[in-house]
């Protein structure tokens, strides 16, 4: 196709994982990434000379990956790896048996046999409380296994050579076989700069950079932007301050310079986070060109792209053309084409899914001028997508590049791109937003976020009082800008995670306080984020359901409390992902629980319930006497309030157990319901 290109952008982050004046990080994700998708993805594009493609690496990410190269820093969980299974402490083998399944389940621990068996041996899902006595049941080999594992699952299969046998052995490893792996990783790791800077020589690849800490720059330009695509956000506060979002812009390429060699021309903002007072400050710091998404494009011509039912958008033409704005050129990518790799493909198949996206560029192109050139953008997370496909994309990515070519359709690095395309066409204004929604509330929409940005602003206002100018205390601060802070707090972020950034967050702005001789505020003493309960809806009146494993009726469980167990169980695999949403109601004489199940027969299993307030007991569904239940399509229980002992705060928290075999195969998160009749009359009074 001789009026298109396809310009694909491989974005790369990691935020700064530190805590002050620690060289060890909290997260191991920096490593991981390194030795699964960094290097690998410019292996791809190396397979194929005649695809050309585009790498965006943030800076944040780059000065990670120069600490482990040169030796500066670990990370926990490598050093609970390289450790002698014999000589962990009880505390080690707890952390390990919590922290060393954090990968996905589904692709990356239950093709490997024995790594299965272990996470099936520790429970799918944990309370914290029971892994003092999980722990105690792990043999040391069966700990050795699970530190190798840990690590073999996360190693991408193109580097696999060297250590093939140590996968058909799967079990019962050595101490030696560990030395094996820690020399494969750090050549992997040693090997990025040196195979990028290769290729970024040879022109196949165009290499771009963000802004230093990744913050969504039009936040920091003025927070009011945010109200242009939510009117209605009520912001307690304003932060304007253009001169840090300019401090990111020209500290993050030089970060790039000392790796690369060179400067970049092109910049991701972060999360495609835009608006047209951004456009004068990237000019002024030499980058020549931006992108961002289509909506955003679509939002500021005051028009939408539609798509038909082969995925062609109305108005092609627009969408698939470069725009300049004062002196900067502006990509906006193909937000479907995009999501389709990074959020649909991953569970079907690869070569099919593919296939289908040259497709669907093919339909784009037949639906443009064929005298033009064109370019679809394809834009998005280059690392952490591809956990969730098997054999981490492989087939997928190379039958795309393969397929490219044999379809004639040419590629390009967007560099390459705007310089040999004449840019026609002014955008009259740029829409302030992000690639999410064309809005910025994942980072600034919630109370949570609100008391973050409140943390920064007085810290920054106190920087400016107190006239400080140390360059290393500016710097930690700079870094509490970043964008990932804001995109873990809030309700629409739950895991064990959540807690690390938490933590993490307020240690630096204390350090700062105590750096310039202030006491930290109390309220950073306690944790931001508030976490599951925010998921969990109470009662609205009380209920009295038929148990007999149906919807008997829709206004059955109407208005019983409930709790969307899936976005509770975040994103780390916790979970199992069994269950889906729980129910909870009470009338005067029984507590009524109800649970469905995700994509599974829900009578094929066992299950019991585990209370915890206001009294611990656990009722095994079919050897409890006490209780009736009946599973059909749903589970449903009813349960004596008598034999709970229910207090004067009419509060119940419990989890939810599923057996097979006699082997626990899942849990819910731990629930907290009111079962306070006052609770439900004053809110049908309120209403």
């Amino acid at each position: 196709m001789n009026n298109i290109s396809v310009a694909i952008l491989w974005h790369f982050h990691q935020p700064i994982y530190s805590k002050p004046n620690d060289t060890v990080l909290p997260l191991p994700w920096v490593r991981l990434h390194c030795i699964k998708d960094y290097l690998d993805m410019l292996k791809h594009v190396q397979k194929f000379p005649d695809i050309q493609v585009t790498f965006n690496f943030t800076p944040s990410l780059l000065l990670q990956i120069h600490n482990y190269k040169t030796g500066e820093c670990t990370d926990r969980q490598f050093l609970l790896f390289k450790k002698k299974a014999e000589e962990l402490i009880p505390e080690e083998r707890i952390e390990i048996l919590r922290d060393f399944f954090l990968a996905n389940w589904k692709e990356m621990i239950e093709p490997y046999p024995r790594y299965f068996e272990l996470l099936l041996k520790r429970g799918k899902n944990i309370v914290e409380e029971e892994l003092m006595s999980i722990a105690e049941n792990f043999t040391v080999d069966e700990l050795r296994d699970l530190q190798i594992w840990a690590n073999l699952s996360w190693i991408d299969p193109m580097f696999r050579d060297d250590i093939g046998d140590l996968y058909k052995k799967g079990k019962n490893f050595s101490e030696a076989d560990k030395e094996r792996i820690i020399t494969l990783e750090k050549q992997v790791i040693d090997d990025i700069f040196t195979e990028y800077k290769k290729a970024l020589q040879q022109g196949q690849i165009e290499i771009t950079t963000s802004p230093l800490y990744h913050p969504i720059l039009p936040l920091l330009i003025n927070t009011s932007l945010a109200k242009v695509s939510r009117p209605n956000l009520v912001l307690p506060f304003e932060f304007a301050h253009p001169e840090d979002a300019k401090h990111h812009i020209i500290e993050g390429i030089q970060v790039f310079k000392k790796i690369f060699g060179q400067e970049p021309t092109g910049m991701w903002p972060p999360e495609g986070a835009v608006c047209e007072e951004l456009i004068s400050i990237v000019s002024s710091s030499g980058i020549e060109w931006i992108a961002s998404d289509d909506e955003i494009l679509a939002r500021s011509l005051n028009t939408s792209f539609r798509r038909d039912e082969q995925g062609v958008p109305n108005h092609p033409e627009l969408l698939y053309q470069p725009w300049k704005i004062d002196t900067i050129k502006v990509l906006f990518r193909d937000h479907i084409l995009s999501d389709l790799i990074g959020f649909l493909y991953h569970d079907q198949d690869q070569t099919e899914t593919a296939l289908d996206l040259i497709t669907r560029i093919k339909h784009i192109g037949n639906s443009l001028p064929p005298f033009g050139k064109f370019v679809i953008p394809i834009i998005l997370d280059g690392e952490n997508a591809w956990e969730h496909y098997k054999n981490d994309a492989t087939d997928f990515i190379e039958t795309l590049y393969e397929n490219l070519i044999k379809e004639e359709i040419p590629t390009t690095t967007i560099g390459k791109y705007l310089r040999e395309t004449e840019v026609k066409d002014t955008l009259p204004s740029l829409f302030p937003g992000s690639w999410i929604g064309a809005h910025f509330n994942m980072w600034i929409g919630q109370p949570e976020d609100h008391q973050a940005w409140q943390v920064v602003k007085h810290l920054r206002d106190m920087l400016v009082e107190k006239k400080i100018d140390d360059k290393k205390i500016w710097d930690k601060f700079y870094m509490l800008e970043g964008s990932d802070w804001f995109w873990w707090f809030g309700s629409s972020q739950v895991s064990h995670v959540v807690e690390v950034f938490d933590e993490l967050f307020r240690q630096n702005a204390i350090w700062i306080y105590k750096k310039i001789g202030e006491e930290p505020p109390p309220e950073l003493f306690s944790p931001i984020k508030k976490i599951s309960e925010a998921l969990t809806y109470q009662s609205i009146d009380t209920i009295t359901p038929v148990i007999d494993g149906k919807l008997t009726h829709f206004y059955e469980w109407y208005k019983a409390g409930h709790a969307d167990v899936r976005r509770m169980g975040g994103t780390m695999h916790y979970f199992a992902g069994i269950f889906s949403t729980v129910y909870c109601g009470f009338d005067d004489t029984n507590l009524y629980i109800r649970f469905d199940v995700e994509n599974h027969d829900v009578s094929k299993y066992q299950y019991s319930i585990k209370f915890y307030k206001p009294k611990e007991v656990e009722f095994t569904l079919g050897e409890s006497k006490e209780s009736t239940y009946k599973i059909e399509d749903i589970g449903e229980v009813a349960i004596p309030l008598s034999l709970l002992g229910v207090d004067n705060q009419g509060i119940v928290e419990f989890i939810v157990r599923v057996w097979q075999e006699k082997i626990e195969i899942d849990r819910t998160p731990l629930l907290k319901f009111s079962v306070k009749l006052s609770d439900v009359r004053l809110h049908n009074w309120i209403v």
